[in-house]
């Protein structure tokens, strides 16, 4: 923890997440209040959330991060089932006599999967990820004309 100053007023920066946790996460009604700075090198910087405002808004945050898996193991449980799929992946590539991997297809798949199961709660099937992603680059659907 320490001090930094931003002219003459001071703010106190956290720097390891167990601190974090306790200070904001379990007693964070303690911190609701925020002073008002007027503005800050970017333009404005109190956006106003302090108060009942901003309690509710961090009880939503909260409830949206946790149903997310944050606190749990989920999280950490969805990235390890892709690592090791990772894994089983490149051991089969490599025993089938494949000298070159693409590495960048598989951790892209392994992303995308993550993502699509917290978003949707299912992992990407591996070769319609493939082929999709195929199929993206080809035809650049994305291109704006």
């Amino acid at each position: 923890m320490f001090t930094m100053w931003f002219g003459e007023t001071p703010v106190v920066l956290i720097n390891d997440v167990p601190t974090m946790l306790e200070t904001f996460v379990k007693d964070g009604e303690a911190y609701a209040g925020r002073p008002k700075m007027e503005h800050s090198f970017s333009g404005e910087f109190n956006l106003g959330l302090e108060g009942d405002y901003w309690r509710d808004h961090r009880r939503f945050s909260l409830q949206v991060l946790r149903n997310f898996g944050l606190g749990r193991n989920l999280m950490q449980e969805r990235v390890l089932h892709e690592v090791v799929e990772l894994i089983d992946h490149v051991k089969a590539e490599v025993k089938a006599g494949n000298e070159k991997v693409d590495m960048m297809a598989i951790v892209d798949i392994c992303v995308g999967s993550i993502i699509n199961s917290l978003t949707f709660g299912y992992s990407f099937d591996k070769v319609k990820f493939l082929l999709f992603t195929k199929l993206f680059e080809k035809k650049n659907i994305f291109e704006i004309k």
